[in-house]
């Protein structure tokens, strides 16, 4: 028993001085002066950016055990954005419904649907869920 309990301790101080486990291998300060901290696991394989399908996640292990997001820009991500917007056109905050008191001429049945992404915009759909396009009047 004793002996199995020190193998177990042998690989996994291998392993974490390897940097396959915890702490890359390398680093033995933080810039900040806090203090490295073993991790039982990556934080990145613990971790997910659902604001940002395209950041880059970096394991940080000063003073904590954190997964940090960047994205494309080197600045931190915004991981907490559920925007389904495309990141060419950030979702806007409008003053108003777009489709409060809009009408589309060409399909009077159609159903206005408030589109954020870019702007203040209206998509018109018809009863079976066809998008169609609408000249908008408001």
């Amino acid at each position: 028993m004793q002996i199995t309990a020190y193998l177990l301790i042998v690989i996994l101080s291998a392993l974490v001085m390897s940097g396959m486990l915890g702490m890359p291998a390398g680093k033995s300060r933080c810039s900040d002066g806090a203090p490295i901290v073993d991790c039982f696991a990556d934080p990145c394989s613990r971790s997910a950016c659902p604001g940002d399908k395209s950041a880059t996640c970096v394991s940080n292990y000063c003073g904590e055990c954190t997964a940090l997001w960047y994205g494309a820009d080197g600045n931190l991500a915004n991981c907490n954005n559920t925007s389904s917007c495309p990141p060419d056109q950030p979702e806007v905050q409008c003053f108003a419904d777009p489709c409060q008191g809009a009408t589309c001429s060409a399909y009077p049945n159609a159903t206005c649907a408030a589109n954020y992404c870019g702007g203040c915009n209206t998509e018109w759909f018809t009863d079976s869920g066809k998008q169609v396009q609408c000249e908008t009047t408001s």
